[in-house]
């Protein structure tokens, strides 16, 4: 069973809204473009695992899946935004604390939380 997720609009604008230390501009480009499925995976449906599977429109060849960690996530969201020039190199910079780097993360970060199921 494949369910396709659609974020609407009310929810894209209650996220963006709802936080002020993220980036508004980065957070509307992930929710525009992000499509999450959700399938069922299992023998004889005694046992089904739900997997997530987020891809991005626009952007293929980038996605990931429920059974990643979220700090594998965020690199992959990371090395999407490089590849596409959205965001330059300054963001692989770890020793720097620098506010637009923080930002940037903490909106990947608030990102994934929105996107994935709550536990």
């Amino acid at each position: 069973m494949v369910r396709k997720i659609l974020i609407t609009e009310e929810e894209k604008t209650e996220i963006s809204n709802s936080y002020d230390d993220i980036d508004r501009k980065l957070m509307t480009f992930l929710l525009r473009r992000v499509e999450k499925k959700e399938r069922k995976i299992g023998i004889d449906d005694e046992y089904p695992i739900n997997v997530i599977e987020i891809t991005f429109s626009d952007l293929p060849g980038h996605g990931f899946n429920s059974f990643a960690s979220k700090k594998e996530m965020e690199k992959k969201i990371i090395d999407m935004l490089y590849e596409n020039d959205i965001i330059d190199y300054w963001l692989y910079d770890l020793d720097q604390q620098d506010p637009k780097r923080v930002k940037t993360i903490k909106t990947i970060r608030k990102f994934l939380d929105f996107i994935l199921p709550k536990k």
